[in-house]
């Protein structure tokens, strides 16, 4: 074979493109694979088996490795390796799903929904990382279908309502209806927020819907412009409530009808506006930004179907009960025409400061945070007017009965004229006083002497202008304690201005019947099932209202305790025991209840309460064992036996029926939370709660056959309720 010269030559270079050279080249390298091929087949057909294991164990290390990068990057260490990602991750393990991975919410259900999102993200992540850049704020959207796919929630536990922060909160109307004219999704509340709580409801979305556009529309702030009003959200708090040291309940001003912006005023701070220039924090195309949308495709497109969050776009709205301190200082109507100093000394009064010699004692409806118009209401003869709102400047006792009661508008009157009474008194004092020191100027000079009695008369008129400018009636309490200071420091100016005179001390106290109770010491009232009669216990036996009731700062209850020793023991004969104990003697003659026929038990004209009931003079509560032992004693062993299944009878009974007086109670209450009509389910209800409140207060010992057939009535007509109450769902 022909010997080239040096390729790298430039004769060797020239030589190579020769046509006989480049062939001979040709069949070189032809003989170089040549010879590679049958090495390659000798020694794979030498090694057949090794290659095949060896392929094998790269193809399983290759599919292994390959599930484990997948899992990997599925893991919620894979997607917290991004530095933007720290505050979500510390969110999700304090949240109550740190147990469930990232993809299983962030992926819809299905294996080509899950493959397709593994796809998506792994473009998104391979751009970031080739780019190097990475957005500020990572933005994910979590189908519903996620939520309720299987082993997370089910559609059955968003059934009905639950309680959410005391709030009643429906599924069920704000998944499936629209809500200002939008469709919401799950995570249009389970939002994950500024606040940085994974996935947790928060209150800002919420005020946000419920209270847009719902704060002052000219006249007064209107909570019923929200949506669904107050009872939409707020259940009747239950049993007594702490303001300031006393005890509140609401479950009479409910019971009266009494709206919740009488007293929970500036409760909505706000009106969740989008601010001018929002837009151009996501958008910078002039096309989005200078056309107009309306609001139901904005809510739509950001809303139903991108999950931007409400408070991403809307300004914050704030609902609280705020302090009282407010109030006193912006009522939320009078504020908007007069200003602050006009209605200065009424406010303060009301607010319980600004006397002298006497500490701060805030009036009790200003401690509840009741507003001016709560008792100024607006005129009805001014509603002609097109653009004034005119309140009455006198409160009218027609406000008083509309809280309080009947009967509490002649407290207003019995306070006005009391205050009269009391403040001429103080002027005319004060006059008299202001006589004896302008006649002491003449005679002594303006000495100390004179000088600590001119300042304790102007202290005194003080506090008497006070009461007379701030319309005492604000604060009536108030008004006499400082009436009381001022009269008391004219008798110290006297004093000082003759050592011979003994001041004396002004102690008037406005008391229950003249504080609220007018005139109730001569009223008959309901009590339990009976009616009582103040006149025989206050005027005819001189008890007092403290010796059956609770003190003030725990108003409303009364002592039944207290009544035994009354009318148990010696003056028992006064008072006979079904004067008292009525749905006891209505068990007894086997009446009074409904659906049933009479029948009294036999024991009626035979057995006297007091034949039972022995310890009652000496003023013991009998046991059951002891009342049993009468029993045999009077008749035989065999009463002792009937007894026990007298008492234990209707205890069984009792317990089969609560159960279900309860449920239907519960039922019937969410329809009417919802605004839905209960007269149907209210009847059945109604009827067989009397039956089984008869049979509780009445006690199954005294009519065991009654018992059993009232019971039997309440059963049968709660089983119709609850029967119809699933046909409505």
């Amino acid at each position: 074979m022909k010997k080239f010269k040096n390729p790298f030559s430039i004769d060797g270079f020239k030589n190579l493109f020769r046509t006989e050279n480049l062939k001979e080249v040709y069949q070189l390298i032809k003989a170089f694979w040549f010879d590679v091929f049958s090495s390659f087949k000798k020694g794979a057909q030498e090694h057949t088996r090794a290659i095949k294991t060896s392929l094998i164990i790269c193809a399983i290390a290759f599919f292994i490795l390959s599930l484990a990068l997948l899992k990997f990057t599925e893991s919620s260490t894979f997607c917290g390796l991004c530095h933007q990602m720290d505050g979500y991750m510390e969110s999700w393990r304090a949240s109550t799903h740190r147990h469930v991975g990232c993809t299983k919410c962030h992926y819809e259900p299905g294996f080509l929904n899950h493959m397709r999102g593994k796809w998506v993200d792994g473009q998104v992540s391979l751009a970031y990382f080739l780019s190097g850049k990475s957005p500020s704020k990572p933005h994910a959207e979590i189908s519903d279908l996620a939520c309720l796919q299987k082993g997370c929630h089910k559609i059955e536990d968003l059934q009905g309502d639950m309680i959410y922060k005391n709030v009643a909160f429906s599924h069920g109307n704000h998944l499936g209806e629209l809500r200002r004219g939008m469709k919401l999704r799950c995570t249009s509340c389970h939002a994950q927020l500024v606040q940085g709580a994974h996935l947790t409801v928060h209150e800002i979305n919420c005020f946000i819907c419920h209270y847009y556009k719902a704060g002052p529309k000219g006249e007064e702030e209107c909570i019923s412009c929200a949506v669904g009003g107050c009872t939409s959200c707020h259940v009747e708090p239950k049993g007594d409530i702490k303001v300031k040291g006393w005890n509140f309940n609401h479950q009479k001003y409910i019971a009266r009808g009494v709206s919740c912006e009488k007293c929970h005023i500036n409760v909505v701070q706000g009106d969740a506006h989008v601010p001018e220039g929002k837009c151009v924090q996501c958008h910078n195309e002039p096309a989005i930004l200078t056309t107009k949308y309306t609001p139901q495709f904005m809510h739509k497109n950001h809303v139903t179907d991108h999950k931007i969050e409400c408070a991403d776009c809307h300004s914050q709205i704030r609902h609280e009960i705020g302090s009282i301190l407010t109030f006193a200082h912006s009522p939320s109507v009078c504020d908007r025409c007069h200003s602050k100093e006009m209605h200065l000394t009424p406010r303060e009064l009301y607010r319980g400061s600004g006397g002298i010699g006497i500490p701060d004692s805030p009036s009790l409806m200003f401690t509840a945070n009741v507003d001016c118009i709560a008792c100024h209401r607006r005129s009805e003869e001014s509603k002609a007017a097109l653009h004034t709102t005119k309140y009455v400047e006198r409160a009218i006792g027609e406000a008083c009965v509309d809280c309080h009661g009947e009967g509490f508008d002649d407290a207003l009157k019995e306070w006005k004229v009391l205050l009269s009474k009391a403040e001429n008194e103080t002027n005319q004092r004060i006059f008299n006083v202001q006589k004896i020191l302008f006649d002491a100027e003449k005679t002594m000079g303006v000495s100390s002497d004179f000088k600590k009695a001119q300042n304790l008369l102007n202290e005194a008129r003080h506090n008497y202008s006070f009461v007379l400018l701030g319309k005492g009636v604000h604060n009536i309490e108030y008004s006499f304690k400082l009436l009381n200071a001022a009269n008391n420091k004219t008798e110290q100016a006297l004093g000082i201005l003759d050592k011979g005179y003994k001041p004396q001390e002004f102690k008037t106290k406005i008391t229950c019947t003249t504080l609220c109770h007018i005139g109730i010491e001569r009223r008959t009232v309901p009590f339990n099932d009976i009616k009582f009669s103040h006149e025989t216990h206050v005027m005819g036996n001189g008890l007092k209202c403290s010796d059956c009731h609770s003190p003030r700062e725990n108003h409303g209850k009364t002592f039944q305790k207290n009544c035994a020793e009354c009318h148990h023991g010696k003056k028992i004969k006064k008072v006979k025991c079904e004067d008292c104990h009525v749905n006891v003697k209505k068990l007894v003659q086997g009446k009074g209840g409904i659906g049933v026929k009479e029948r009294p038990s036999s024991k009626l004209d035979v057995v006297e309460c007091i034949d039972c009931h022995r310890g009652v003079p000496e003023k013991k509560k009998d046991t059951f064992d002891a009342i049993k032992k009468r029993c045999i004693e009077c008749h035989d062993q065999s009463y002792g036996e009937m007894a026990d299944r007298w008492k234990k009878t209707p205890e069984g009974l009792l317990k089969k029926v609560a159960p279900k007086i309860d449920q239907v109670r519960k039922e019937i209450g969410k329809i009417e939370l919802r605004g839905g009509h209960t007269f149907v389910y209210r009847k059945l209800f109604g009827e067989a709660e009397f039956n089984y409140n008869l049979a509780t207060k009445g006690n199954g010992v005294h009519n065991l056959e009654y018992i059993e057939e009232l019971l039997e009535f309440s059963n049968n007509r709660l089983d119709e309720a609850i029967k119809l109450l699933s046909q409505r769902k």
